[in-house]
């Protein structure tokens, strides 16, 4: 694990403030996949059920009961598919319901400074697509694959898999797909990203301040990294991960980023 989210760049280290001390890391982030959609699986459009809704308001909740607006600036995001974006909305909708801001993108120059002294927020939820947790890249004809019934069965893949085709692509390989290392590989330099930027951020944080990630992306993307967390193949939990579950990330300065398995029925599979 340590490994898997170690930092490729600790420059950062000297630039921490140590006067600031603070308890709170100075970014959590909540990567978790979207709610449940409509059966045209090979529509990027799809949009969500009524369960999946549901699902969506059930995560919005535990959020709800795990930060605090007093102190907890949120940030949305998406990985930049119909679903995904629906899904955060959704959730960013009923926290600013429960009284939580939301964070406004800073200025910077050009040695990467912030050009604030606090954070700026804004009552209004408002999601942005970030590439670091697209869904894994996977042409349509590899996607009609992944769906096939018969490949299903040569994979020995049983009825017991609701939906096979995330195990499916964990299973084979083929030129131009994207795998599951690739996408780690992606997802590991946004968390990179993000420990580079501490310092600066920091800096326009009060110490009982922090700035709270919500991501909703895709299973593809979302089960490489719990996969590589748990050290626990998708065929041995029963096919992919649920709906609205994930993971969440603390980014503390001067430390890796810690992960921990978010979600009712994934949090079982924590190392």
């Amino acid at each position: 694990m340590r490994e898997f989210f170690a930092s490729q760049d600790r420059e950062f280290n000297s630039d921490i403030e140590t006067e600031n001390v603070r308890d709170l890391p100075v970014v959590t982030a909540y990567i978790i996949r979207h709610g449940e959609t409509t059966e045209d699986k090979l529509n990027p459009n799809r949009s969500l059920t009524t369960e999946g809704e549901s699902q969506a308001d059930d995560a919005a909740e535990q959020l709800i009961t795990e930060l605090n607006p007093q102190t907890d600036v949120i940030q949305i995001l998406d990985s930049g598919n119909h679903r995904a974006n629906v899904t955060v909305v959704r959730i960013a909708e009923k926290l600013k319901a429960a009284g939580f801001n939301f964070f406004v993108p800073v200025p910077s120059d050009k040695s990467g400074n912030l050009q604030a002294e606090n954070i700026p927020t804004t009552p209004e939820p408002k999601s942005r697509s970030y590439n670091k947790i697209a869904a894994a890249n996977i042409p349509d004809q590899f996607k009609k694959l992944l769906a096939d019934p018969v490949l299903h069965a040569e994979l020995g893949l049983g009825n017991d898999i609701p939906d096979k085709r995330v195990m499916t692509w964990f299973m084979i390989q083929r030129d131009g797909m994207e795998t599951p290392q690739q996408v780690l590989e992606r997802v590991r330099q946004g968390m990179n990203d993000t420990q580079k930027k501490l310092p600066q951020l920091n800096k326009v944080l009060s110490p009982d301040q922090r700035i709270v990630v919500v991501a909703a992306g895709n299973a593809s993307m979302v089960d490489s990294v719990v996969t590589e967390a748990s050290k626990v193949h998708p065929k041995d939990r029963g096919g992919e991960i649920s709906n609205c579950e994930g993971f969440k990330v603390d980014f503390n300065l001067g430390a890796d980023p810690k992960i921990n398995l978010w979600g009712e029925n994934i949090e079982q599979y924590s190392k």
